[in-house]
């Protein structure tokens, strides 16, 4: 009778004793262990016995020992334990996680999430990405089961099937293409490795976190190939327009017109919703708290005769705040249209970028003698708010600040209640506290953080006035 193994309490290069078998896949085992030598838990990642599964365990170690980030689970060691038979079994040592993966809270809520959730879920994804796209690895099998929902955040995991960018994809027993609905078309025509196949799965996850299903519901490579010639099925109309535009861009079957994921990060993180008190949209399966923030309640009629210049002067109000309006959608729709790109062969135009220094258009001249407010004296917190928010985007576009900085700058930012002074002084305070420090690491230009500090010294002083 054979020996089980491995088997619970089994030591590995007499240094990780195996606890608990977490996770049993076609190609590893994953365990909990021990790291007796430094006295702390551990993942322990053994593949199944056959060559090809031994070389991506190595492979998957020196990839994923050139990353280091947040949101990328680490990887500590590689080694190789003795099987009873005498044969060598190589292992990955990684990082122990708590939580559950993205597939797992689908699975539990039946259905899909809030896409609120999803839009943070994606944007931390996105950033992971956009690391290990600089540091030249391609993870080539992002699903919900590769993302894993920590305490600490969010984490990608699993980098068993990665590859180097602009590696051939010399496979031809398909072990590395990963799962059939997730597959990018790319990998099943044996094109090199690219980043532009993570932007394929990242599309897929998200479409599935927003409606509970792949965009291809399928188990063979066959399923595919008929699913694909049909079209994936269509997104909710509720989601946001721009949620639906970057995610068919992801799962456009040409990899040239998909975002890289620094450009799918940047638009993720502009649609993450504020806090509950300041959404303008609420949240599928949300009571729409945040409306009665920022609809003015209705007055009682007024039943005595409203003077005519009154009248102007609030028909005048309503004209120039949709006007604002207006310019502002037309602002957003501009900074997005760097990852939405036209069909090929067709002609393109560039608009110039908006300076941060241009003053507004000034009004008309009239005959009036009415002095004209200073633009201080029209600052509102929001207005305030919104010019700190278009700094930093404008900043991160531009390469003036880092995409880590921007995305903790931005995360900050939608912590700013403005009904809330202390708390909101106390955020402004840090942030400019954060951009002092961003500054002297190299996260940022000088002149990126002067305009930051000047912004938020207004802003602060919104905040403080009576």
């Amino acid at each position: 009778m054979h020996e089980v193994w491995p088997a619970p309490d089994t030591l590995l290069a007499s240094r990780y004793r195996l606890v608990t078998l977490l996770e049993t896949g076609g190609m590893a085992q994953v365990w909990r262990a021990a790291d007796e030598l430094l006295d702390r838990p551990v993942a322990v990642k053994l593949p199944a016995g056959d060559t090809r599964a031994a070389h991506l365990a190595w492979r998957e170690a020196r990839l994923a020992a050139r990353l280091s980030h947040p949101g990328i689970a680490a990887v500590h060691d590689y080694r190789e334990a003795v099987r009873p038979d005498g044969s060598v079994a190589p292992f990955v040592v990684m990082e122990l996680l708590d939580g559950e993966t993205v597939a797992a809270r689908l699975c539990d809520a039946g259905g899909p999430m809030p896409w609120g959730e999803a839009v943070s879920i994606g944007t931390a994804v996105a950033e992971a990405l956009a690391a290990a796209h600089a540091a030249g690895v391609v993870h080539r099998d992002i699903k919900p089961g590769n993302v894993m929902l920590c305490p600490g955040g969010v984490k990608l995991l699993d980098f068993g099937i990665s590859a180097a960018a602009g590696e051939p994809d010399d496979d031809e027993t398909g072990v590395s293409f990963g799962t059939p609905a997730y597959a990018a078309p790319e990998r099943l025509d044996g094109k090199p490795a690219e980043p532009a196949t993570d932007l394929y799965g990242l599309g897929v996850l998200l479409f599935e976190m927003v409606t509970g299903e792949p965009p291809y519901d399928v188990n063979t490579w066959e399923e595919l190939a008929l699913a694909q010639a049909n079209g994936p099925t269509p997104l909710p109309e509720a989601l946001p327009a721009r949620l639906r535009e970057l995610i068919l861009r992801c799962l456009d079957e040409d990899p040239l017109r998909r975002p890289t994921a620094a450009q799918a990060r940047r638009v993720l993180s502009r649609l993450i919703p504020s806090a509950p008190a300041r959404l303008t949209i609420p949240l599928p399966g949300r009571p729409p708290t945040g409306l009665a923030r920022v609809l003015p309640t209705p007055a009682a009629p007024d039943r005595s005769p409203l003077p005519r210049r009154l009248a102007v002067g609030a028909a005048l109000a309503v004209i120039a705040v949709a006007f604002i309006a207006v310019i502002n959608a037309v602002g957003d729709s501009q900074r997005e249209a760097e990852f939405a790109q036209p069909p090929s062969g067709a002609p393109t135009t560039t608009a110039p970028a908006e300076s941060e220094s241009t003053p507004p258009p000034a009004p008309p001249a009239t005959t009036s003698t009415t002095t004209s407010p200073s633009p201080a004296a029209t600052l509102t917190v929001d207005v305030a708010l919104s010019r700190v928010r278009a700094a930093v985007e404008r900043g991160e576009d531009r390469g003036e600040i880092r995409p880590d900085v921007a995305l903790d700058f931005m995360n900050l930012l939608r912590l700013i209640d403005p009904d809330s002074e202390a708390d909101s002084t106390d955020q402004v305070d840090q942030l400019a506290r954060k951009v002092r420090e961003r500054l002297n690491e190299g996260g940022m230009t000088e002149a990126q953080a002067a305009l930051l500090q000047q912004r938020l010294a207004d802003l602060r002083g919104l905040l403080t006035t009576p």
